[in-house]
């Protein structure tokens, strides 16, 4: 993956993250933001349309997103992954 795509994508993740910090910064957001992903870019896809090349850009994104949610604990609604480190700060 080139960096200008990588760049892109960080952009990408880190505006849906701040756009709705509840959905796509909660316990279950990695599905959530790779479906976003695939409905924005993808809307007129089926399935089996869709190349291995997307698997790996969601799997970035999944990356990127929790790479983003550690630098901006205020988007950060996760409570089930969260480290112990950060658990036992908030105590």
């Amino acid at each position: 993956m080139d960096n200008f795509l990588k760049n892109q994508l960080y952009i990408w993740t880190y505006e849906k993250i701040k756009s709705n910090p509840k959905k796509f910064g909660g316990n279950y957001s990695n599905p959530l933001i790779m479906y976003e992903y695939i409905k924005e870019f993808y809307r007129d896809s089926t399935v089996a349309e869709l190349e291995p090349k997307l698997m790996s850009i969601l799997s970035t994104i999944s990356r990127i997103k929790n790479k983003l949610l550690e630098k901006n604990p205020q988007f950060d609604k996760r409570t089930k992954y969260k480290s112990n480190i950060k658990k036992n700060d908030s105590s």
